[in-house]
């Protein structure tokens, strides 16, 4: 890093007078911090996926980032001496900044590996989540129901890590929502089939009529055609008309009873529709606890930070930000600095 110095010193040997000499001695100062940067990240070993490696990690990177910074600031001055000089600084600052970009590189690869595993891995749970979200929607059928309340108990929520807790909750939501979609629509298909039973009933109760209509005018003909026993048939005409009446009778009956059959299974739909209602009003007025909930949490946690923040000076608590021991909810996103 030693060999960059006589570069730069070239590249502004015409720089006059105090400005000059102003340049080239912040020029030299950066020169030697970057040798002393090599010097140290020769030791630089880091475990990447140790949270306090990986904070070492990123606290050595923005260390870093702060040369380049310096460097920067560096070349806009001595770019001001003169702007004909302009070409010679930027090529300097390039070769600088290059110098430490070759510091920066082996540990910013990993540590964007290992961002990259991890939003990949809470891409996945979030998929999970996702998809237990889904679950209880689009059924039709109660033994489609009974599929997706199967796919749902499979789910293990344990594997989802942090999210546990939540896909734990979803996952019981759900189960609740799915099963009493099962009842309602065993109830609903069970009445379907009820109500298919009576119009089949209704159906062969008018097809008796019909052949009864036919044998009452076949009864007619023959009347007509046997005049010879007209007593004998008016005799058995009477017998069969006895009869009709009683069928008729019983007809009636037999409607009369599907009617209130059809009654109460609408006063059984009626119920359920209700309970549904009642259901789902039970379900707005858990996902508003829910959301106090959320809210209490978050005000205590607003408290706990603000505790935190009176008893440290200003100083500390750059210090303890910086350091993540400020706070378990507070963290610095290095990739940023």
């Amino acid at each position: 890093m030693g060999s960059l110095q006589p570069t730069m010193k070239a590249a502004l040997a015409t720089v006059p007078d105090t400005a000059e000499t102003s340049a080239l001695t912040r020029w030299d100062a950066l020169a030697a911090e970057i040798a002393y940067a090599s010097d140290q990240a020769k030791g630089k070993e880091f475990d990447y996926r140790d949270k306090s490696d990986n904070r070492q990690a990123r606290s050595w990177v923005a260390q870093l980032r702060k040369i380049k910074g310096k460097i920067e600031r560096a070349r806009k001055d001595a770019k001001a001496v003169h702007l004909d000089r302009g070409k010679a600084v930027d090529e300097a600052a390039k070769l600088l900044e290059s110098s430490v970009q070759g510091l920066i590189e082996p540990h910013e690869h990993e540590l964007k590996v290992i961002e990259a595993e991890e939003q990949a891995r809470i891409d996945g749970h979030k998929a999970v989540l996702q998809r237990i979200a889904v679950l209880a929607e689009g059924a039709a059928t109660a033994i489609e129901t009974q599929a997706m309340l199967a796919e749902l108990t499979a789910i293990d929520t344990n594997t989802l890590d942090e999210f546990a807790a939540a896909g734990a909750n979803f996952q019981l939501e759900a189960t609740e929502q799915l099963q009493s979609l099962i009842d309602l629509l065993q109830i609903q298909e069970s009445e379907r089939a009820e109500l298919e039973r009576l119009r089949a009933e209704q159906a062969q109760r008018k097809e008796a009529e019909r052949q009864e209509a036919i044998r009452q005018q076949a009864i007619a003909q023959e009347r007509a055609s046997q005049e010879s026993e007209r007593q004998r048939a008016v005799e058995t005409a009477a017998r069969r008309e006895a009869q009709a009446l009683a069928n008729v009778a019983a007809a009636q009956q037999a409607q009369q009873i599907a009617e209130q059959r059809a009654a109460e299974a609408e006063r059984r739909a009626e119920a359920s529709r209700q309970a549904e209602a009642a259901r789902q009003s039970d379900a707005v007025a858990a996902a508003h606890r829910a959301q106090e909930a959320r809210e209490k949490r978050a005000a205590d946690l607003e408290r706990s930070i603000l505790a935190a923040l009176q008893k440290l000076t200003r100083e500390q608590v750059a210090a303890a930000i910086v350091a993540g021991t400020l706070h378990q909810a507070v963290s610095v996103d290095w990739t940023y600095a």
